[in-house]
């Protein structure tokens, strides 16, 4: 890691046995991409549309992650993550030694705050480091040997702060954090963007109340959370309750931060450290991106633009 009075950067490299246009092609194809890129078990396709955007499709939804930019064939280009554009991952190709010599290079952690840059950092380094060798794998037709490493991890999309496990991630609305606070605590609002035409209802916006979708069907609350933190219009925490065997209960803390003229709004999600390996890693991939999505039709909500994901989630 590098880090000086304004920037914080790390870099991880290794060299393949290949040219660097065979490799070019690994990091900037998206079906070369998702190969080792992308956990098996997410049973995830990616895509690359004409704005050079990165997509990642579940079944019938697909979340936009990262966008190509500064793009030098077949020398160097970066990916800046999505939707907050915090973060950036330049490529860095170098013939060596009859192969290619890859330098990734992450930056933009400056921009989060010091208890969050150390524990993405901490992450994101151990994932490159295997991301790299999986890459290397690949390249050479060889199975990857960490057959779980994904994208969000590489993006900064995880923490790890003290004994947890977490997603985390951000957006920038254009509105005040009273209006952003309206809209994460009002069962009638939270509709609009997170499932629009299914209703929910809430017990009172008060410590120990409760947010929840009603199903009519089965005379019962489903996807309930219970407000456990009230600190309007700054925080707001939520806890989980699980409505299957086995399943574990999530808190959600929502911080709301004045940026820019409008509104930072950041999601960390824990509990992941009380779920089974396997479970763990495939649960936060999918959350990582659903989380993404998410703010984005927020954002949309908010804005009065089209919903990026109109049938919710």
């Amino acid at each position: 890691m590098e880090q000086t009075s304004e920037r914080i950067t790390f870099e991880r490299s290794i060299w393949i046995n290949a040219p660097r246009e065979r490799v070019w092609q690994a990091v900037t194809e998206p079906e070369q991409i998702q190969q080792w890129f992308l956990p098996a078990v997410l049973g995830a396709t990616m895509t690359r549309d004409d704005q050079n955007h990165l997509s990642v499709s579940f079944g019938p939804m697909t979340a936009k992650f990262a966008v190509l930019e500064n793009i030098d064939p077949p020398h160097k280009v970066t990916t800046r993550a999505l939707p907050d554009r915090l973060l950036a991952t330049t490529y860095a190709l170098e013939d060596d030694n009859g192969g290619t010599r890859l330098t990734v290079k992450m930056s933009g952690f400056e921009a989060l705050p010091e208890d969050m840059q150390r524990d993405r950092l901490n992450l994101t380094g151990t994932g490159w480091e295997q991301a790299l060798a999986n890459l290397k794998a690949f390249v050479a037709g060889e199975e990857k040997p960490y057959p779980f490493t994904g994208v969000a991890a590489l993006f900064g999309f995880f923490r790890e702060p003290k004994e947890k496990l977490a997603v985390e991630r951000s957006i920038w609305i254009k509105a005040s954090r009273e209006r952003v606070w309206q809209a994460i605590t009002d069962p009638d609002q939270i509709e609009q963007w997170f499932s629009p035409g299914t209703k929910w209802r809430g017990t009172g916006l008060k410590v120990g109340g409760q947010i929840s979708v009603y199903n009519a069907e089965l005379d019962k609350d489903m996807y309930i959370q219970v407000i456990e933190h009230l600190d309007p219009p700054h925080q707001l925490i939520t806890r989980s309750v699980p409505e299957e065997e086995g399943e574990v209960p999530h808190v959600s803390i929502w911080t709301l931060v004045e940026e820019n003229g409008g509104t930072r709004l950041l999601i960390t999600n824990t509990g992941y450290e009380l779920e089974t390996p396997g479970t763990r890693e495939q649960g936060m991939e999918q959350n990582a991106f659903g989380f993404g999505m998410m703010l984005e039709n927020l954002k949309a909500v908010i804005e009065g633009t089209e919903l990026p994901v109109p049938g919710g989630f």
